[in-house]
């Protein structure tokens, strides 16, 4: 994920000490709403309503009423972990996204000169479908696969999970914006940004700093009773809020997520190199995938999964496998072992995986348009035969390698996979095809391997290659 990516400094150095008995309780009252005898902060100012409700518990309190599932408030003087960020772009770790370079991002009073906290939301994206371990594991049982024209199964690709449904930075800025209001009805002196992945501004720091999580050892933050599966996005405000305790590191001596890194790019816990991570690849990197990595990436077609699917606090019970059609099963409850709870899942239609509707083409790429005497089209009487759809949870490579650059643009115009345009999905659609196994892409790739942009012909050139070794 793009987010994760920006602020994939990990913060080792700066981790409380795992979780023990005072942290528990200090986490937890600090996170309850003001209970009766408990010490408020009005020898600080803060604002309380005519019931005697602080501000910053209204403010959380809205939050989780607009649909956020997370909040918490975070001081502004972070400095510790931003400075972390700053070393890690300095070290090279960001790779060619240069845009992490911009020095506003090592202190948030740059973008607003006032600020003196952050209110930190999160929000679920978390489907009930199967990760893509699960999917990886039954691949060889052909459950996850569909019939080619010829009858034999068809390899599948993976698209990260929170790329599914409709682009989260229009969902959670439609969010923020209204606690933004909310915030500005309750103190309307306050001078508020409003920021989703879209800023200079380094989210999981102040989250973390929030309470709503713990960075952890992949760099996700992750929460204890929700899992990693949620988007981040902060509201700095002039506003001097209460802040919330930082969440406990529970990640123990776990190295689950390192063990599993198919590219090593988790180099030790807590620090993500993200020129190695296989979403860099195939999601922010402009040019050429280095080829000693491509053989890695797999069947990850759109950003990468993996280190999230074998954490622990991302247990939930076994899914069942999915039908041919992949209609949603009932979401699981939380997952059990060690007593941890498992990832919470949404309901939210948003966040659902896409029905994507391709029109029926012929060996040539020409729709197919038939006459009918009871279906009608606009033009003489003609109507074009029945779509062909398919589902982005684990979608057949042979339907994603007929999308044409207007079938991508049209499809994806509200989804985040637009970000490397089209480009750069021929660019990962000839990775991932050169790694299916499967020769009878090789059509698919012959064809790319003449396209006009040289980016596309080298990786379908690769995909030849690899695929003649097979």
């Amino acid at each position: 994920m793009r987010q994760r990516l920006l602020d994939s400094t990990g913060f080792k150095a700066l981790h409380p000490s795992p979780l023990c008995a005072i942290d528990s309780l200090r986490w937890y009252f600090q996170s309850c709403p003001l209970l009766p005898g408990k010490s408020t902060s009005a020898s600080r100012g803060l604002r309380y309503d005519e019931a005697g409700m602080p501000l910053h518990l209204l403010i959380k309190k809205k939050a989780l009423e607009i649909g956020f599932d997370l909040a918490g408030i975070s001081p502004i003087g972070v400095w510790k972990d931003l400075d972390f960020a700053r070393r890690w772009v300095e070290e090279g770790r960001g790779g060619e996204m240069h845009y992490l370079e911009n020095p506003k991002r090592q202190d948030p009073r740059t973008v607003l000169p006032s600020a003196q906290s952050v209110v930190c939301v999160g929000l679920i994206y978390n489907t009930p479908f199967p990760y893509s371990t699960e999917v990886a594991r039954e691949r060889s049982e052909n459950i996850y696969s569909s019939e080619g024209t010829d009858g034999g199964p068809v390899p599948r690709a993976w698209i990260s999970r929170y790329a599914w449904g409709q682009d989260y930075h229009e969902i959670m800025r439609a969010k923020l914006e209204d606690l933004r209001k909310a915030i500005a009805n309750l103190a309307p002196e306050a001078e508020t940004r409003v920021y989703a992945d879209t800023g200079p501004v380094v989210e999981r720091a102040f989250a973390r700093h929030s309470g709503i999580g713990w960075t952890g050892k992949n760099t996700c933050l992750i929460n204890p009773s929700k899992g990693s599966w949620f988007f981040l996005g902060v509201i700095l405000t002039s506003l001097t809020l209460e802040p919330d305790l930082p969440a406990p590191d529970r990640c123990g001596s776990c190295t689950r997520c390192l063990d599993a890194c198919p590219t090593g790019a988790l180099t030790e816990p807590y620090v993500m190199d993200a020129s190695r991570c296989i979403a860099y690849f195939n999601i922010e990197l402009k040019g050429s995938i280095p080829e000693e990595y491509r053989a890695d990436i797999g069947m990850n077609l759109f950003g990468c999964d993996i280190c999230q699917d074998v954490c622990p606090w991302n247990r939930r019970q076994n899914s069942k496998a999915m039908s041919r059609q992949h209609s949603a099963p009932t979401a699981p409850k939380a997952g059990k072992g060690f007593g941890r709870p498992g990832a919470a899942a949404t309901s939210l239609p948003e966040f659902q995986p896409l029905e994507i509707k391709l029109p029926r083409r012929n060996g040539l790429g020409e729709v197919i348009a038939s006459r009918s005497s009871t279906q009608t089209g606009p033009d003489n009487g003609v109507a074009s035969s029945p779509p062909t759809s398919f589902s982005l949870f684990n979608p057949p490579l042979d339907k994603l390698a007929e999308l044409t650059e207007q079938d991508f643009r049209r499809v994806f115009a509200h989804s985040p996979i637009k970000r490397p345009k089209y480009r750069g999905w021929l660019r990962n659609l000839s990775v991932v095809l050169g790694n299916s196994g499967d020769r009878r892409f090789l059509s698919n790739l012959e064809e790319l391997s003449r396209h006009d942009d040289p980016i596309v012909r080298e990786h379908a050139q690769w995909a030849i290659a690899r695929l003649n070794r097979t």
